[in-house]
């Protein structure tokens, strides 16, 4: 029932937050080891998120409104969680081909994306948490975290575009790096949604 369901999303967050960490292991590194890694567990998150979504579908048959309102909140979270991995997996092809293709940043621009990647990681560490504890409190720091991560990204990217239109950049770089900007934002908007969840329930 409800516990198998809490079970398997737990069971998510572990993977997400080791996916995360092995990504950021590959960025750092310039290793599609580390992403290889990370692959095979994203295919163990879309199992558990299907596990998940059966659940949700068989339990709720047998559930009044109230219940079934608190199942599709978890399958809510299920998916939010499965969409953080598929994020990462788009963040992971674009970091292979710059790894394959030996694409450089610019030393600012790759201290810029640690700092996104890092407010990203907060966001997500934030929303484990909460799920883990459930306190109401970490829903506001999740929200205020997302707008901080949301104007850093623009901020980064508008910067970056004058690194190009400087010649600091090459445009086949550029364009990965702002692709990684934007696949590392959308992870913490995956937060922000969950926190909206929980505070319109």
């Amino acid at each position: 029932m409800k516990e198998d369901i809490i079970v398997n999303i737990r069971k998510m967050t572990v993977i997400l937050l080791d996916m995360i960490n092995l990504v950021y292991q590959g960025f750092m590194e310039n290793d599609a080891h580390y992403l290889n890694r990370a692959l095979n567990k994203e295919r163990v998150m879309d199992d558990l998120e299907k596990d998940i979504t059966a659940l949700v579908i068989r339990d709720s048959k047998t559930l009044d409104d109230k219940g079934r309102k608190g199942l599709l909140l978890f399958e809510q979270v299920a998916q939010n969680i499965e969409r953080m991995g598929d994020e990462l997996r788009y963040l992971m092809e674009r970091m292979e081909i710059k790894i394959a293709e030996d694409l450089l940043f610019s030393d600012i621009g790759v201290e810029q994306y640690k700092d996104a990647f890092e407010k990203m990681r907060k966001s997500v560490e934030l929303t484990v948490k909460f799920l883990n504890e459930d306190k109401k409190e970490l829903l506001e720091m999740i929200l205020s975290n997302g707008d901080d991560i949301k104007e850093t990204i623009e901020k980064y990217r508008t910067e970056h575009l004058k690194r190009l239109t400087d010649g600091i950049c090459e445009p086949r770089a550029a364009n990965m790096y702002f692709d990684m900007l934007d696949f590392t934002g959308n992870i913490a908007r995956h937060c922000t949604a969950i926190a909206r969840v929980y505070k319109g329930k």
